[in-house]
């Protein structure tokens, strides 16, 4: 709910502004067959200022608002009366609810806000790197090995370390056929800045993955990726950032396996063979 929550958030608004999004908010239903000029009409303001509020909320104009607007309030339309934040009044069913619908929320904003001619940018960039280097830290280094481990059965080298200084090594001594990519859900981790900028130096693409579009890793980073997030842990912001970040990362896996399904196959049939080879005890291990 990303653009819902933004317009929620009335400090940066003016007050012309505000009796446009307090109209919306009322009559989401209206959206759809509204244009600017009836808009415009039914707030008492005009086609500008609602180009400057489409402007402030990040969005090229009304028709994109409109897109985005229509999609978060359908997909939303059914929680309307709850909130998902974790409280002690919730049974276990209702929490049950809660994530899933967190989750949902999650993977529904992330995939609306991808841009297909970026992403088939990408998975060229990936499809000729050499190797895929991982820069993250804390829950995102559990995030960015699974991903390893999914490239690597579309037969895609790829590697990660949370270790700061490992990182860094990396980031000095990758050659130019590596792909770097980053997760941060803050844009702002100091590390990551500063492998960042070796790399920005050393010429090597970068694949930045954060829900801050102002950030300083936006900044440095080839390519930006936006990712669902929230900032209140309470609303469970690492759960939304975690569940954005991974299906990004498994849709770029699911395009890859589908361009090297025949390898794909023959690699798994071959591992399947070697594997069986092993005792019951050596598979444990």
């Amino acid at each position: 709910m990303k653009l819902l929550k933004a317009m929620k958030k009335n400090e940066k608004f003016s007050d012309t502004e505000q009796n446009i999004i307090t109209y919306l908010l009322a009559h989401p239903k209206d959206v759809a067959e509204l244009s600017i000029r009836e808009l415009a009409e039914k707030t008492y303001t005009s086609s500008a200022a609602i180009f400057r509020l489409c402007q402030k909320l990040d969005l090229k104009g009304y028709m994109e608002f409109k897109i985005k607007f229509i999609s978060e309030y359908n997909r939303t339309e059914s929680f309307a009366s709850e909130e998902n934040t974790i409280t002690e009044k919730d049974d276990i069913l209702t929490i049950v609810q809660k994530i899933a619908s967190l989750q949902i929320e999650a993977i529904e904003e992330s995939k609306n806000e991808l841009d297909p001619v970026q992403l088939k940018r990408i998975i060229e960039w990936v499809e000729m790197a050499e190797q895929i280097d991982f820069y993250a830290f804390d829950d995102n280094v559990s995030i960015a090995r699974m991903a390893c481990c999914w490239f690597m059965y579309a037969g895609k080298s790829a590697i990660v370390d949370g270790a700061s200084n490992t990182q860094l090594m990396r980031a000095l001594s990758a050659p130019k056929t590596h792909v770097a990519m980053i997760l941060s859900r803050t844009g702002e981790n100091k590390h990551l800045i500063k492998t960042a900028q070796i790399l920005k130096k050393r010429g090597i693409k970068t694949i930045l993955f954060t829900p801050e579009r102002g950030s300083t890793l936006v900044s440095l980073c080839d390519e930006f990726v936006y990712v669902a997030n929230t900032n209140e842990f309470l609303d469970m912001g690492s759960l939304i950032f975690s569940a954005g970040v991974q299906y990004l990362l498994n849709v770029i896996f699911g395009i890859l396996l589908s361009r090297s399904y025949t390898q794909a196959v023959k690699r798994m049939d071959a591992f399947d063979c070697a594997n069986g080879k092993l005792s019951d005890k050596e598979r444990l291990w």
